[in-house]
């Protein structure tokens, strides 16, 4: 059995990269869209997220709770958001690189997929820290808030890598977004 800290300091790492994930486009995808001719079409994808978090949860949730443990799913899950934003991403870079406008329809529905498989990790993601945190004895009051407060650090030093980087108008801000993505799928 793990000792009470390392169980923190682990739920910590992952809370960090969970968020970093989000982190890495989420604040300058539309200027990154706005600037390569899909300027008209940012709220969709900034919709699609809510619109997928209705559902996808759910569904994902039922999954965890009778057939696959929730830190599988939770790897399961990034593991296939990760591939489709990595899709996303080189889809974007070989539209570009051939000299056009990005093309609404293959973006869009490559980043839908990889959206709809990384919202519900949010809700297992604390899932996930709630069981460690309670099979540990620690309570989950107490022991939760400041585990949490790392994903709020790991979007901002996401979003300033993306920044820092000039990555915020190209797609490899994508790309960044699948690398942390992966890296969690096999942190979990």
């Amino acid at each position: 059995m793990k000792s009470k800290a390392s169980i923190k300091f682990l739920l910590a790492g992952m809370n960090f990269m969970e968020f970093a994930v989000w982190g890495a486009y989420l604040i300058s995808m539309g200027m990154f869209l706005g600037n390569h001719g899909l300027g008209e079409y940012v709220f969709w994808f900034y919709t699609v997220q809510g619109l997928v978090s209705i559902f996808m949860p759910a569904l994902v949730g039922i999954v965890a709770d009778r057939w696959i443990p929730a830190q599988l799913t939770l790897s399961l899950c990034h593991l296939i958001a990760s591939a489709f934003m990595i899709a996303t991403g080189y889809s974007a870079y070989t539209q570009l690189a051939a000299g056009g406008a990005l093309e609404f329809g293959p973006i869009f529905t490559l980043y839908t997929i990889s959206v709809a498989f990384f919202m519900p990790t949010i809700g297992l993601c604390n899932a996930v820290s709630f069981n460690a945190l309670s099979r540990n004895g620690l309570d989950t009051v107490t022991y939760f808030p400041p585990i949490r407060v790392f994903g709020t650090v790991g979007f901002i030093c996401s979003m300033l890598f993306v920044n820092f980087t000039q990555f915020q108008t190209n797609p490899y801000q994508l790309a960044t977004s699948a690398v942390l993505s992966f890296c969690l799928a096999l942190y979990a």
